[in-house]
């Protein structure tokens, strides 16, 4: 799933039973739902509020994942967009990071760096693990430490897994606590996804043309419990929408951090090779 730091209808039973659901099943194994591939995007401005200090936004991002569910799965994405201040002034964000998770799901690592201007601003590397009913996650940047989540903490791979077995199922709603080593690395997430319906048309790009996909937004709280309360009066940090392919390529992503987001349109997209199995 492509990394949130660069990814609701209404619902058909109470949100608590979703919830339970998601966070009372053991962390899932992966399976061979997700496609090798290659897919560039073109990155702009989707929309700036006033204030917001941006004026404009171009750019392009690759996104690459290879492996499968018997020897794991990993993941390279880097975006490099140049953003106009209010005053014309322009900056180049270079955000790049790599990542791998095993396909039991016991296993993440990550390391990411975003620079502007060519200088270093966030630095986030390290390793989770599942160990009984914990997570334990090693940090070498931003600092080394180690910090311990839930075990039912789902990685980006199995985050991605779940909503596509939702939607096959024709749930619209999916929650779920996730942790994709962003920030300080020290802390999960949690996700609500709205799931949409079902389309085969639209996109004529090669390897998606045709194939079943579904609309979906998912929104990013900061504090667990948010999505559960469902007092309607919290926002999340951030927000993603995108379409999601049943091979798991995405299209017309839109990235919202608030006061300002950026669309992502798909331009290629190839498929990669995927390993011989056989042996393991």
């Amino acid at each position: 799933m492509i990394t949130r730091r660069i990814l609701h209808v209404l619902l058909a039973a109470p949100l608590a039973v979703f919830a339970a659901q998601a966070n009372a099943q053991s962390a899932p194994r992966l399976r061979d739902i997700i496609v090798p591939h290659r897919a560039v995007y073109d990155i702009d401005l989707a929309r700036a509020d006033s204030g917001s200090g941006v004026s404009s936004a171009r750019g392009r991002m690759v996104f690459e994942v290879t492996g499968s569910a018997c020897v794991g799965y990993t993941m390279r994405q880097r975006m490099v967009v140049n953003i106009g201040d209010e005053e014309g002034n322009l900056g180049k964000l270079d955000f790049r990071i790599s990542t791998f998770e095993s396909g039991d799901g016991d296993v993440y690592s990550f390391d990411s760096r975003t620079s502007m201007n060519e200088e270093v601003v966030e630095a986030v590397e390290g390793e989770a693990r599942r160990r009984g009913s914990t997570i334990e996650v090693k940090l070498k940047q931003p600092s080394a430490k180690t910090v311990s989540l839930d075990g039912g903490v789902l990685f980006p791979s199995q985050h991605l897994q779940e909503i596509l077995d939702a939607a096959r199922a024709d749930r619209s709603f999916l929650t779920a606590d996730i942790y994709e080593g962003v920030g300080t690395g020290e802390s999960s997430d949690e996700a609500t996804a709205a799931i949409g319906k079902a389309d085969r048309g639209g996109d004529s790009v090669p390897f998606v043309g045709g194939i079943r996909h579904w609309p979906v937004s998912i929104g990013y709280f900061d504090v667990p419990g948010v999505a559960e309360e469902h007092t309607g009066e919290e926002l999340p940090s951030y927000q993603m929408s995108f379409l999601l392919y049943e091979n798991g390529v995405t299209s017309d992503l839109v990235m919202d951090y608030g006061d300002y987001a950026l669309s992502g349109s798909l331009k290629n997209v190839v498929p990669l090779s995927t390993p011989d199995c056989t042996s393991h």
